[in-house]
Protein backbone atom coordinates (compact mmCIF):
# COMPACT_ATOMS: atom_id res chain seq x y z
CA UNK A 1 0.00 0.00 0.00
CA UNK A 2 0.93 3.33 -0.89
CA UNK A 3 0.56 6.68 0.72
CA UNK A 4 -2.45 7.50 -2.11
CA UNK A 5 -3.92 4.55 -1.21
CA UNK A 6 -4.36 5.20 2.24
CA UNK A 7 -7.97 5.96 3.66
CA UNK A 8 -7.65 9.70 5.20
CA UNK A 9 -7.53 8.80 8.89
CA UNK A 10 -5.41 9.25 12.21
CA UNK A 11 -5.41 5.73 13.17
CA UNK A 12 -4.92 3.76 10.01
CA UNK A 13 -2.11 6.10 9.52
CA UNK A 14 -0.74 5.50 12.74
CA UNK A 15 -0.69 2.08 12.20
CA UNK A 16 0.46 1.66 8.51
CA UNK A 17 3.54 4.27 9.69
CA UNK A 18 3.73 3.08 13.16
CA UNK A 19 3.85 6.39 14.39
CA UNK A 20 4.77 6.60 18.06
CA UNK A 21 4.58 9.78 20.20
CA UNK A 22 7.95 9.97 22.19
CA UNK A 23 7.09 13.26 24.02
CA UNK A 24 4.22 15.80 24.21
CA UNK A 25 5.41 19.31 26.02
CA UNK A 26 2.35 21.20 27.33
CA UNK A 27 2.28 24.51 28.85
CA UNK A 28 -0.79 25.45 31.76
CA UNK A 29 -0.90 29.15 32.60
CA UNK A 30 -2.41 30.43 36.15
CA UNK A 31 -4.01 33.58 36.13
CA UNK A 32 -1.56 34.34 39.59
CA UNK A 33 1.74 34.84 40.66
CA UNK A 34 3.79 31.19 42.24
CA UNK A 35 6.36 31.85 45.57
CA UNK A 36 8.54 29.19 44.06
CA UNK A 37 10.85 29.74 47.37
CA UNK A 38 8.10 28.58 49.61
CA UNK A 39 7.56 26.04 47.02
CA UNK A 40 10.59 24.38 46.70
CA UNK A 41 10.64 24.45 50.84
CA UNK A 42 7.26 22.25 50.89
CA UNK A 43 7.32 19.73 47.81
CA UNK A 44 9.56 16.86 48.56
CA UNK A 45 11.97 16.62 45.53
CA UNK A 46 11.43 19.92 44.13
CA UNK A 47 14.71 21.43 42.88
CA UNK A 48 15.00 25.54 42.85
CA UNK A 49 18.00 27.40 41.69
CA UNK A 50 17.09 30.83 40.63
CA UNK A 51 21.10 31.80 40.24
CA UNK A 52 21.03 29.15 37.31
CA UNK A 53 17.58 29.00 36.02
CA UNK A 54 14.31 31.16 37.09
CA UNK A 55 12.19 28.03 37.05
CA UNK A 56 11.60 25.31 39.76
CA UNK A 57 12.09 21.59 38.60
CA UNK A 58 9.52 19.18 39.56
CA UNK A 59 9.73 15.47 38.82
CA UNK A 60 6.15 13.89 38.88
CA UNK A 61 5.29 10.19 39.00
CA UNK A 62 1.91 10.10 37.88
CA UNK A 63 1.78 10.60 34.95
CA UNK A 64 5.96 10.32 35.02
CA UNK A 65 6.09 13.79 33.66
CA UNK A 66 9.10 16.76 34.30
CA UNK A 67 7.24 19.87 35.59
CA UNK A 68 8.15 23.52 35.39
CA UNK A 69 7.18 26.15 37.39
CA UNK A 70 7.88 30.00 36.87
CA UNK A 71 6.90 32.88 39.52
CA UNK A 72 4.87 33.77 36.77
CA UNK A 73 2.26 31.18 37.47
CA UNK A 74 3.10 29.15 34.19
CA UNK A 75 3.51 25.30 34.20
CA UNK A 76 5.24 23.29 31.71
CA UNK A 77 4.50 19.65 31.45
CA UNK A 78 7.77 17.67 29.34
CA UNK A 79 8.15 13.54 29.07
CA UNK A 80 4.29 12.53 28.92
CA UNK A 81 3.73 10.21 25.90
CA UNK A 82 0.03 11.35 25.11
CA UNK A 83 -1.95 14.88 24.82
CA UNK A 84 -4.50 13.05 27.72
CA UNK A 85 -1.28 12.55 30.35
CA UNK A 86 0.11 15.72 29.24
CA UNK A 87 -2.76 17.41 30.94
CA UNK A 88 -3.18 15.12 33.16
CA UNK A 89 0.69 15.42 34.49
CA UNK A 90 -0.30 19.57 34.82
CA UNK A 91 -3.34 19.37 36.92
CA UNK A 92 -1.63 16.79 38.97
CA UNK A 93 0.83 19.49 39.52
CA UNK A 94 -1.60 22.00 40.45
CA UNK A 95 -3.55 19.31 43.37
CA UNK A 96 0.58 18.96 44.45
CA UNK A 97 0.29 22.89 44.92
CA UNK A 98 -3.26 22.92 46.68
CA UNK A 99 -1.61 19.99 49.25
CA UNK A 100 1.42 22.03 50.53
CA UNK A 101 -0.94 24.67 51.35
CA UNK A 102 -0.75 27.36 48.08
CA UNK A 103 -4.38 28.69 47.04
CA UNK A 104 -5.19 28.03 43.48
CA UNK A 105 -7.75 30.85 42.29
CA UNK A 106 -8.13 29.02 38.98
CA UNK A 107 -7.80 26.36 36.90
CA UNK A 108 -4.79 26.50 34.44
CA UNK A 109 -5.56 27.42 31.00
CA UNK A 110 -3.33 24.97 29.38
CA UNK A 111 -2.41 24.22 25.51
CA UNK A 112 0.12 21.68 23.61
CA UNK A 113 2.84 23.25 22.70
CA UNK A 114 5.24 20.50 20.57
CA UNK A 115 5.06 16.84 20.18
CA UNK A 116 8.04 14.62 19.21
CA UNK A 117 7.03 11.38 17.55
CA UNK A 118 8.90 8.67 15.86
CA UNK A 119 7.43 6.72 12.27
CA UNK A 120 8.64 4.45 9.49
CA UNK A 121 8.10 5.99 6.18
CA UNK A 122 8.66 2.08 4.63
CA UNK A 123 11.12 2.81 1.60
CA UNK A 124 14.39 3.54 2.09
CA UNK A 125 15.31 7.20 0.90
CA UNK A 126 18.02 8.92 -0.66
CA UNK A 127 19.19 11.67 1.77
CA UNK A 128 21.54 13.40 -0.61
CA UNK A 129 18.90 13.66 -3.71
CA UNK A 130 16.59 15.13 -0.83
CA UNK A 131 19.19 17.73 -0.02
CA UNK A 132 20.24 19.07 -3.21
CA UNK A 133 16.54 19.23 -5.00
CA UNK A 134 14.34 20.31 -1.63
CA UNK A 135 14.79 23.59 -0.06
CA UNK A 136 14.89 24.12 3.35
CA UNK A 137 17.07 21.20 4.31
CA UNK A 138 20.12 20.65 6.11
CA UNK A 139 22.20 17.52 5.58
CA UNK A 140 25.85 17.16 6.70
CA UNK A 141 26.69 13.52 6.56
CA UNK A 142 30.35 14.11 7.68
CA UNK A 143 28.80 15.26 11.03
CA UNK A 144 25.54 13.60 11.07
CA UNK A 145 23.71 10.77 8.88
CA UNK A 146 20.14 12.73 9.48
CA UNK A 147 18.63 15.08 7.17
CA UNK A 148 16.65 17.82 8.33
CA UNK A 149 13.62 19.12 7.05
CA UNK A 150 11.30 22.23 7.57
CA UNK A 151 8.03 21.50 6.07
CA UNK A 152 5.52 24.42 5.62
CA UNK A 153 3.08 22.81 6.16
CA UNK A 154 1.97 21.09 8.29
CA UNK A 155 4.86 23.59 10.10
CA UNK A 156 7.10 20.88 11.60
CA UNK A 157 10.68 19.78 11.16
CA UNK A 158 11.46 16.01 10.59
CA UNK A 159 14.70 14.41 10.75
CA UNK A 160 14.77 11.83 8.09
CA UNK A 161 17.28 8.57 7.56
CA UNK A 162 18.01 6.85 5.03
CA UNK A 163 16.71 3.43 6.45
CA UNK A 164 13.29 5.65 5.93
CA UNK A 165 12.98 6.25 9.96
CA UNK A 166 11.73 9.56 10.31
CA UNK A 167 11.53 11.95 13.49
CA UNK A 168 8.99 14.88 13.16
CA UNK A 169 9.28 17.48 15.29
CA UNK A 170 6.92 20.95 16.38
CA UNK A 171 3.77 19.59 15.76
CA UNK A 172 0.91 20.17 18.13
CA UNK A 173 -1.75 17.48 17.18
CA UNK A 174 -1.47 13.91 16.65
CA UNK A 175 -3.65 14.60 13.50
CA UNK A 176 -0.70 16.89 12.28
CA UNK A 177 2.28 14.61 13.01
CA UNK A 178 0.14 11.99 10.75
CA UNK A 179 -0.34 14.58 7.81
CA UNK A 180 3.14 15.61 8.09
CA UNK A 181 3.86 11.45 7.49
CA UNK A 182 2.13 10.83 4.79
CA UNK A 183 2.80 14.26 3.14
CA UNK A 184 6.36 13.15 2.89
CA UNK A 185 5.99 9.59 1.80
CA UNK A 186 4.35 11.62 -1.27
CA UNK A 187 6.91 13.84 -1.31
CA UNK A 188 9.40 11.16 -1.61
CA UNK A 189 7.21 9.12 -4.14
CA UNK A 190 6.27 12.30 -6.51
CA UNK A 191 10.64 13.26 -6.76
CA UNK A 192 11.83 9.88 -6.23
CA UNK A 193 13.60 9.82 -3.53
CA UNK A 194 12.35 6.71 -2.20
CA UNK A 195 15.57 4.21 -3.61
CA UNK A 196 12.96 1.02 -3.18
CA UNK A 197 9.39 -0.16 -3.23
CA UNK A 198 7.70 -0.76 0.28
CA UNK A 199 9.56 -3.08 2.58
CA UNK A 200 8.65 -5.07 5.73
CA UNK A 201 9.78 -3.31 8.70
CA UNK A 202 13.16 -4.55 9.74
CA UNK A 203 14.21 -4.52 13.51
CA UNK A 204 17.83 -3.93 12.55
CA UNK A 205 18.09 -0.62 12.13
CA UNK A 206 16.26 2.34 14.22
CA UNK A 207 16.15 5.93 14.83
CA UNK A 208 18.12 7.26 17.60
CA UNK A 209 16.35 6.59 21.05
CA UNK A 210 14.34 9.30 22.21
CA UNK A 211 14.45 9.88 26.23
CA UNK A 212 11.39 11.22 26.94
CA UNK A 213 11.99 12.49 30.34
CA UNK A 214 14.73 14.88 28.83
CA UNK A 215 13.92 18.77 28.89
CA UNK A 216 13.44 20.12 25.47
CA UNK A 217 17.32 21.76 25.42
CA UNK A 218 18.36 18.22 25.38
CA UNK A 219 16.23 16.27 23.34
CA UNK A 220 16.69 19.23 20.22
CA UNK A 221 20.42 18.68 21.35
CA UNK A 222 19.99 14.92 20.94
CA UNK A 223 18.12 15.28 17.20
CA UNK A 224 20.15 17.38 16.05
CA UNK A 225 17.28 19.78 15.20
CA UNK A 226 15.67 23.02 15.27
CA UNK A 227 12.64 22.24 16.46
CA UNK A 228 12.76 22.89 20.22
CA UNK A 229 9.43 23.24 22.43
CA UNK A 230 8.77 26.60 23.27
CA UNK A 231 8.61 27.49 26.83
Amino acid sequence: MIASQIVNGTDLTRDHYAVKVENVVASGKLQQNLDLNQISGTIPGARYNPQRFPGLFYNLKKPKSMLLMFNSGKIISMGTRSIRQAKKAILNGVKELQSTGTVILNEPKIEIQNMVACADLRTRIDLEDIATKLTRTIYEPENFPGLIYMMDEPKVTLLLFTTGKVVCAGAKSEAAICSAIVKMRQTLETNGFAKTQEYEHSNSQTTPKIDPSMPPRQESEQLTCLATAPT
